[in-house]
């Protein structure tokens, strides 16, 4: 009788993927003067989507006073609704002013590391290490071009 003979399956040979460079752990900007330096994480915003609420005082500290401006609007809206007391609207103010922050609060944990990132090139400041792989990407994430 002959022997049981083992068949192994056939394997494809593998081809090479293109794998993406790796995501940088941050970005440093540097002022053009070269003394000041600001390090922005690519991803989520933490910080910004749990107190921009505090009258916006991380987002005046990350240089973005429209958006600090803009969350002290809502707080001036709301204290206003405060002052003009209960009425018919007091309800459903207070619902759309509650809908806005958190809105607002979760787009800037979203997209507030990438609106920091412009507003640095806005000012002139430059990416340092702009020829590494992982900051070419975060760039490119965020929509800047690379200098």
């Amino acid at each position: 009788m002959p022997a049981a003979v083992e068949r192994t399956p056939l394997r494809r040979p593998r081809q090479r993927e293109e794998t993406p460079p790796p995501a940088a752990a941050s970005v440093l900007f540097k002022h053009p003067s070269g003394q000041r330096t600001k390090r922005v994480k690519p991803g989520f915003a933490w910080d910004l989507f749990l107190f921009a609420g505090l009258f916006g005082i991380p987002l005046f500290l990350r240089g973005l006073p429209g958006w600090g401006a803009a969350v002290l609007a809502l707080w001036i809206a709301d204290l206003f609704l405060g002052w003009v007391g209960p009425g018919a609207l007091f309800g459903p103010g207070q619902f759309a002013l509650f809908a806005a922050f958190l809105g607002l609060q979760c787009w800037l944990g979203v997209n507030g590391n990438a609106v920091t990132a412009r507003a640095c090139r806005a000012r002139g400041w430059v990416a340092d290490n702009a020829r590494d792989a992982g900051v070419k990407r975060a760039l490119r994430s965020w929509r800047i071009e690379a200098e």
